[in-house]
């Protein structure tokens, strides 16, 4: 009983304290254009074989053309990441048996490339689809984003702004109710979002007298949003 009371006892203060605080609350925003500094391409190397090491000699293949427009555009090594590599059997259904049984195998390599000079992002892609595609094996361009190297430091730096501008509004509603600000008592980030593009590019091979692939980066807009508590008098 005596454990009962005291908690008992400190619930009620908490409430008792919770209803003397006097408060302002107020949202605060900021945004930020920016133009793309880097783009990320999504790209994929696979191979189909009738064995899995054939898939993977026809995926090695494809790796291979993918490296060498790496080098002919001086991407360097820190921009190119292997996010995932798939070797899975591959079936096909035998309607007199009734049973799947294995048909061949596919590999697949997962390829993200930060690509800084996006003027010529989309020489890059087209030295890529350009390349025979066979029925085992082939480069695919999955997507493509615009997108901005310091992300991170922008959004904390709007996040900033975005806690002075509820500062601003509390004191402008501070002095219109005749109180003073004692200051913050909750602050809550509600929104961060840095919305990019996303674009699906074309697989498919290009022949020599087709118009190069051109992409327009336009502009990334950063918003930060903060919900605010101010202590009043």
């Amino acid at each position: 009983m005596r454990k009962l009371f005291v908690l008992l006892f400190l619930a009620l203060t908490s409430n008792v304290f919770a209803a003397d605080v006097r408060l302002i609350i107020v949202t605060g925003s900021a945004e930020k254009t920016f133009k793309p500094d880097i783009a990320r391409i999504y790209l994929s190397a696979w191979g189909k074989g009738e064995s899995g090491k054939e898939a993977q000699t026809n995926s090695a293949t494809q790796n291979e053309v993918i490296k060498k427009s790496l080098e002919a555009f001086k991407v360097k090594s820190e921009d190119v990441i292997t996010t995932s590599y798939n070797l899975n059997p591959e079936y096909s259904y035998d309607p007199k048996t009734s049973k799947s049984n294995i048909a061949g195998y596919h590999a697949i390599q997962q390829i993200t490339v930060v690509f800084r000079k996006i003027e010529d992002a989309g020489s890059f892609v087209d030295s890529l689809t350009s390349t025979s595609k066979t029925k085992k094996s082939g480069v695919d361009v999955n997507s493509f984003k615009f997108d901005l190297e310091n992300e991170v430091r922008e959004q904390n730096a709007l996040l900033g702004d975005a806690v002075r501008a509820s500062e601003a509004q509390a004191q402008v509603l501070a002095k219109a109710a005749n109180v003073k600000l004692k200051g913050i008592y909750r602050l809550t980030p509600t929104n961060v979002s840095a919305p990019s593009m996303y674009m699906m590019a074309d697989a498919a091979p290009r022949a020599k007298t087709e118009m190069a692939t051109t992409f327009s980066p336009g502009e990334i807009k950063i918003k930060s949003d903060v919900s605010a508590e101010y202590l009043i008098d």
